[in-house]
């Protein structure tokens, strides 16, 4: 197994990283806690999962030691109030506020046996499914395309799924990673690539972007779930700044690290949770997507004694997502490990820079969370008001753990013909630094496209053609559209139907109109995607004379 990682640590003695491709799988393992009835789907191993089963927990092969431990240990908590599986202290005990479990949660873990003993209709019945951390890519591989149609099924079914770290990465379509994740391809050893469903593509620093590609026609990562509502979301991982497993020199000296996090909870608006390599957006090569809606992100530490500085204090990083699954379910991706337990780990983990107190209110804020976002009515705990967000520990400064400067500040970006700074809104527009990116314009405009603050739907800034006055002439904006690409997504805003004469125009190839928006009541930031099959250039055309006859588009992706 693989451990790699881009400062060059080294194996990390006792654990590997647990995110995606840098995790040990481990398929002894053998669960703790559960109840083990039969259910019976054909002639082989009966299914565990029968029809009182609420929530089934995967501990098979592509999980991490700790990541399934945690997973376990924060449902067997939910049930028992206990510290972990199979014991009687009660969190957050002997000081704190505890709580006495609610006994009417019936849960199980898979292993991946116990998982391939299951049908689509054994799931049926399940209210909830919890993938915990370890390797994206070993999850997708061991479960394949019979678990994924296990899966999207449950899902279609109303079934509801949380995804942790890798357990997230593995609900989407794809995902940026900072060098081979466990994939038998040696283009992406010592540099980013792209995962995703349709094959690996690595970063090409002549054309800034994810064109060159190693798949020999086969796509290593076909079975992530790409379900629904996330079938063309792309995530990115891991923040190198805020935690961790990234640089050799944090003390103390194990993997793990802790980042304070505000919630949509007003009761209890900050936490503290594990980091390690968690999906998030917005960070190098992607951006906070159109999807779904944030309920916790990364946050500004002024409370506690962790001095890294944090490339997006604005909270553009979230930590904790969640997205219905239009069946009635909904699947929430956390970031942070703010499942983690002090209690129920591998030997490797120590603290992580959390106390006892604070995963007592992690564990309430998920359970809180998961009970509304699910549509279960399970009893919750309650918070405990007297607990700190400060970190323990200690962590070194900025300067020391990082000398040659954030990675934020200096990886490359794609489609910006460079490093260093910025950071478009779209991998493939580069408007967030304040220009056209790799876009071209053309036509004899005096307002013409350009990047434009007041028009942003994502980010700082959108391309915008025409201001108060119209555009008064014909403004072309052009770009290459990359080998491979399939289709195009992007958002458009005008603010009212253009007049006889305008128009606001999408074309591929120079010649073919393939949308016609200057028609109708106008549109704020709405959505749309189009065929790009066999194209090889994309144009927005706008033309307009009246005031206040403006178009705007942001957020252009090209999906492979």
């Amino acid at each position: 197994m693989y451990n790699r990682t881009s400062t060059g640590q080294g194996v990390l003695t006792g654990m590997l990283v647990c995110a995606i491709g840098l995790c040990l799988p481990d398929a002894s393992y053998g669960a703790k806690g559960e109840k083990g009835r039969g259910g019976g789907s054909g002639g082989g191993p009966a299914c565990k999962v029968v029809a009182e089963t609420d929530i089934a927990v995967y501990t098979g092969t592509g999980t991490g030691p700790s990541s399934r431990l945690w997973a376990e240990a924060l449902i067997d908590f939910w049930k028992t109030g206990n510290r972990q599986p199979g014991g009687v202290e009660k969190l957050n005990a002997p000081a704190g506020i505890t709580w006495s479990g609610d006994g009417d949660v019936d849960y199980v873990t898979l292993t991946l046996s116990d998982f391939n003993a299951c049908s689509a209709d054994d799931f049926a019945s399940l209210k909830l499914f919890v993938m915990p951390g370890g390797s994206a890519y070993e999850i997708q591989a061991n479960l394949a395309a019979e678990g994924k149609s296990k899966m999207t099924s449950f899902l279609d079914a109303g079934g509801s799924f949380v995804g942790f770290c890798a357990g997230g990465y593995y609900a989407t379509n794809g995902y940026f990673w900072k060098g081979d994740d466990g994939a038998p391809t040696a283009t992406c050893e010592n540099q980013f690539c792209l995962y995703q469903t349709a094959g690996t593509f690595s970063f090409n620093p002549a054309t800034s972007n994810f064109t060159n590609h190693e798949w020999n026609g086969t796509s290593y990562h076909s079975n992530l779930l790409a379900y629904g509502p996330l079938a063309n979301v792309f995530l990115e991982g891991p923040i190198e700044e805020i935690a961790g497993p990234w640089n050799s020199e944090s003390t103390p000296d194990h993997p793990y690290d802790s980042h304070l996090l505000a919630t949509d909870d007003g009761s209890m608006p900050y936490l503290r949770a594990v980091y390690w390599g968690g999906a998030t957006e917005n960070y190098i090569y992607s951006n906070n997507a159109r999807w779904g809606r944030e309920l916790a992100h990364f946050s500004t530490d002024e409370i506690g004694n962790n001095d890294l500085y944090f490339p997006q204090d604005a909270g553009a990083l979230w930590a904790l997502k969640t997205v219905e699954t239009n069946r009635g379910g909904s699947l929430l991706i956390s970031s942070a490990h703010i499942e983690a337990s002090l209690f129920h780990t591998d030997a490797a983990f120590i603290d992580g820079g959390i106390t006892e107190c604070q995963q007592y209110n992690n564990y309430t804020y998920l359970l809180k969370t998961i009970n509304r976002e699910t549509g279960m009515s399970f009893t919750v705990p309650e918070y405990d008001m007297n607990c700190s967000s400060v970190r323990e520990g200690e962590v070194k400064s900025t300067a020391s753990l990082f000398p040659a400067g954030l990675a934020y500040l200096n990886a490359p970006r794609i489609g910006t013909g460079g490093g260093g700074g910025g950071g478009g809104d779209n991998p493939d527009t580069g408007f967030d630094r304040g220009d056209l990116g790799l876009f071209t314009l053309s036509g004899s405009a005096n307002r013409p496209w350009s990047a434009d603050a007041e028009a942003a739907c994502v980010g700082p800034y959108a391309a915008r053609a025409g201001h108060a006055s119209g555009v008064d002439s014909l403004s072309l904006l052009h770009i290459a559209i990359p080998p491979g690409t399939t289709s195009v997504t992007y958002i458009y805003s005008y603010p009212e139907a253009l007049d006889p004469g305008d128009d606001f125009h999408v074309i591929l190839d120079n010649y073919r109109t393939v949308r016609e928006y200057e028609t109708g009541p106008g549109a704020s930031c709405a959505v749309d995607t189009i065929s790009t099959a066999g194209a090889s250039a994309l144009t927005f055309r706008c033309r307009s004379g009246g005031n206040q006859e403006t178009c705007t588009i942001d957020d252009v992706r090209f999906n492979h």
